[in-house]
């Protein structure tokens, strides 16, 4: 049975009765009660024969949006795994809040495998070359998707070049689009940190957009489809611009076995359709991950 392990502070109380919901949706088979009550460590499955693989994840939006995901995706791939290796397969989360421990989890295979943003798969690789790529989702059939500068809605700003002289929100120091594609695409026009009145680290996608609609800051970068939750929920925050993005991979450590990431592989690719990735995955190649690597580079001059 795949069990959720947030490692989040506030979060927790509000995200209990989803989580052990969501747990008991994906489990093929009970265990007792006491062994789904934890949820700040995880708790592998005593069962004799059952291979618990774990699945590390961070938070990129509320706790509870995440799992609800992620969930019936993990449900398919361990259905997949029970079949292709024919021994049962208990998947399992590992959640944290933080992109830095997300990193280290993969890193170091505190996790088996992971769903990483593109930077922090570089910023992975760069530390345990080792790491195997499995396979980069698809946004209709491309490896592409937008980032969002967002104002908000009543602001009379027309391009990001009239950000200067007021604030800005990024997201996670190490966020893809949160910090290293925004500040390349301001470093482009000329803005560096000094054109701006302020500007500072707040987290989460969502917080980034909740923090430009409360007027908390003048612009703020983060994934478009956040901004488009946003948006639909009444928020009064518009996109100022767009850039692009290359999608999110999914990556194993080393120390799987061979047939298990083998199997890990062939199920995403074998998902047409999935809850995180709504068309499905694609094969991944380091490369496509060149023009992140290069906005990165670029980005300590912001």
């Amino acid at each position: 049975m795949m069990k959720t392990t947030p490692l989040i502070n506030s979060t927790i109380s509000q995200a209990l009765s989803l989580f052990v919901l969501l747990t008991f949706m994906v489990s093929c088979k009970e265990k007792p009660s006491s062994d789904q009550a934890p949820l700040v460590e995880n708790t592998p499955s005593k069962k004799e024969g059952v291979k618990v693989i774990t699945f590390g994840l961070y938070t990129t939006d509320k706790a509870t949006t995440v799992v609800e995901e992620f969930a019936p995706t993990l449900e398919k791939l361990e259905a997949h795994l029970t079949k292709e290796l024919q021994y049962p397969v208990d998947l399992q989360f590992k959640i944290t809040s933080e992109y830095g421990k997300g990193i280290q989890y993969i890193e170091e295979g505190t996790v088996d495998f992971s769903r990483l943003g593109p930077a922090s798969f570089i910023i992975a690789k760069k530390r345990n070359p080792n790491l195997e790529l499995l396979a980069m989702e698809s946004k209709k059939g491309e490896r592409v998707f937008n980032g969002i500068i967002a104002v908000h809605r009543d602001s009379d700003f027309k391009t990001i070049s009239d950000l200067k002289g007021h604030s800005f929100a990024f997201g996670d120091p190490l966020s893809t689009i949160g910090r290293y594609l925004s500040q390349a695409e301001l470093l482009k026009v000329g803005l560096t940190h000094k054109d701006f009145s302020k500007y500072e680290y707040v987290g989460r996608h969502d917080t980034v957009g909740m923090a430009v609609a409360a007027g908390s800051y003048s612009a703020g970068a983060l994934k478009e489809s956040t901004f488009k939750t946003l948006v639909e929920n009444g928020e009064p925050i518009r996109a100022l611009m767009k850039f692009d993005n290359v999608t999110k991979p999914w990556v194993a450590h080393p120390k799987l076995d061979r047939e298990v990431i083998a199997a890990l592989r062939s199920g995403l690719l074998d998902m047409e359709t999935s809850s995180v990735s709504k068309d499905g995955f694609l094969t991944a190649s380091e490369e496509y991950y060149a023009p992140v690597e290069e906005a990165m580079a670029l980005s300590k001059d912001f």
